[in-house]
This record gives structure tokens, C-alpha cells and sequence, in this order.
């Protein structure tokens, strides 16, 4: 039984970290944040694929 409690203990850390990504993705953007999106468009990078990037 010893040797079954390292293999319990990462695979509770897979799940938790598993189920706690897939809760972030689920979780909607507050409202207030959606106003401040194209004023906090980041202009200081040079990496235009970026979808934040807030050129011209």
C-alpha cells in the first residue's frame, strides 16, 4: 500500500490541476473587464500576431 500512495498523490495533482483549467476556461470575462479591453491593447511589443496587439 506504501507504494501506491506517490502515484495517488501526483495523480490527485493532475486532477485538480485538470479540472481547475478546464473550470477557468468555463468561467465568462466580467462585464467590466469587456469595456477596458481596447483601451489596455497592448502598443509596446512588436509581435503583430498577437490579438491584443493594439496598432493603428
Amino acid at each position: 500500500m506504501k507504494e501506491l500512495i506517490p502515484f495517488i498523490m501526483i495523480g490527485g495533482l493532475v486532477l485538480v490541476y485538470v479540472l481547475s483549467y478546464a473550470l477557468n476556461k468555463r468561467t465568462p470575462v466580467p462585464e467590466e473587464c469587456l469595456d477596458d479591453i481596447d483601451t489596455a491593447a497592448c502598443t509596446s511589443c512588436n509581435n503583430f500576431a498577437c490579438g491584443h496587439h493594439g496598432g493603428e
